[in-house]
C-alpha cells in the first residue's frame, strides 16, 4: 500500500564533505524504500524553510538529524518546531533521529541540554517494554553516534522506552504516533569512518579513538527502519 511520507531535512552542513554524500533526506528516504518501494517519500528542506503545507494528506513523517542544536535561535528550527506540534495535534505518524529526536522533544514542552562529553561511535538503547511494532523483538540496540545535547526532560504525554548510563533518553514515544531515537540507523559505517576523519580536529582525542573502536561493531539499522515502517503502518492511511 502506497504512503505519503515527508522527510524533514534538518542537517545544515554545507561543507565539501557534505556534498561528496547523499544528503540525510535521501539517506532516509533509500532506507524506508528498500523496505517499502511503493511509498511516495519527499524531502523537504526545512533548513531553507521548506516545510510541507500542512499535516492533511501525510502519512508519515521523518526529521533528519543535523549538526545544529535545537537550542539555537534559529528561525528555521522555530518554524520546524511549530509544524511539529501541528503533527502531533493531527496524530500524524513522526519519527525523529537524533536533532529530530531533540527537537520533538522541545516542541512539545520537554528540555534539552548540552552535555560536556560527545556521543561518538556508537549508541546504546536497552529497551524497558515492547510494543508490537518493534517486530522482530530486541532488548538492545546499537546505532551510530554523534551528538552533544541530549534530551533531560520528555514532554508530556511521553513514555521513555529506553537509554544508557550515558544517555538516559535514548528512544521515547509520545503518545502512538511519535517516536524518537537519539541515534543515526540512516548513516553508514563507511559514511562513519569517513565523517571521524574529516572532523576529527572538533572532538576529542580519547573520544575519537574509541569512536573509530566502536563504529567497526555491528549495529542494528536494518532492525529500527523495520520498526520504524511497523510503526509508520500501526495507523491507517490518512488517518
Amino acid at each position: 500500500m502506497s504512503r505519503q511520507i515527508a522527510i524533514l531535512l534538518t542537517n545544515t552542513d554545507r561543507s565539501d564533505f557534505a556534498a561528496r554524500h547523499p544528503d540525510d533526506g535521501e539517506k532516509v528516504a533509500a532506507a524506508l524504500l528498500a523496505l517499502r518501494p511503493g511509498w511516495r517519500c519527499r524531502v523537504w528542506r526545512a533548513i531553507d524553510h521548506e516545510l510541507p503545507p500542512g499535516p492533511h494528506g501525510l502519512d508519515g513523517v521523518v526529521l533528519t538529524g543535523s549538526p545544529a542544536s535545537v537550542l539555537d535561535d534559529e528561525d528555521w528550527i522555530a518554524r520546524t518546531a511549530a509544524f511539529v506540534r501541528q503533527l502531533h495535534a493531527h496524530r500524524v505518524p513522526t519519527v525523529g533521529l537524533c536533532f529530530g529526536h531533540q527537537l520533538i522533544a522541545t516542541a512539545l514542552g520537554g528540555q534539552v541540554e548540552q552535555t560536556a562529553r560527545w556521543g561518538l561511535g556508537r549508541g546504546q538503547v536497552r529497551l524497558n517494554t515492547r510494543l508490537p511494532w518493534m517486530d522482530p523483538p530486541q532488548d538492545l540496540l546499537n546505532l551510530f553516534a554523534v551528538h552533544q545535547d541530549q534530551v533531560t526532560r520528555l514532554p508530556d504525554g511521553a513514555r521513555l522506552l529506553g537509554g544508557s548510563p550515558f544517555c538516559p533518553v535514548g528512544c521515547y514515544v509520545v503518545e502512538d504516533h511519535m517516536l524518537a531515537v537519539q541515534f543515526h540507523p540512516e548513516l553508514s559505517r563507511p559514511f562513519m569512518r569517513e565523517l571521524l576523519d574529516h572532523f576529527s580536529a572538533e572532538w576529542p582525542a580519547d573520544a575519537l579513538a574509541q569512536a573509530r573502536e566502536d563504529i567497526e561493531q555491528p549495529v542494528d539499522a536494518d532492525l529500527f527502519f523495520r520498526w520504524i515502517v511497523n510503526f509508520i503502518e500501526q495507523r491507517a492511511p490518512g488517518a
